[in-house]
């Protein structure tokens, strides 16, 4: 699941981090967000988000993801 934007990027790079970490399943929505540094203000970051961590948990990190960029250029 590619992001489109840099918005979109850092969303997945933070939710990637926590999935490497094992602890997406235990993580509530507000300490992503607070992990992003920007307000999640915009219906689609929002949506994004949402979508993203469905995927991630759903397909492992280590069989595609943003958690390695050379997967996604």
């Amino acid at each position: 699941m590619r992001p489109s934007n840099d918005r979109e990027l850092t969303i997945a790079r933070i939710v990637d981090k926590i999935a490497t970490e094992g602890r997406l399943h235990l993580t509530p929505i507000g300490e992503v967000i607070a992990a992003l540094g920007f307000p999640v203000i915009h219906g689609s970051d929002s949506a994004y988000l949402d979508r993203y961590i469905q995927w991630r948990m759903q397909t492992p990190v280590g069989t595609s993801g943003i958690a390695n960029p050379e997967v996604n250029r």
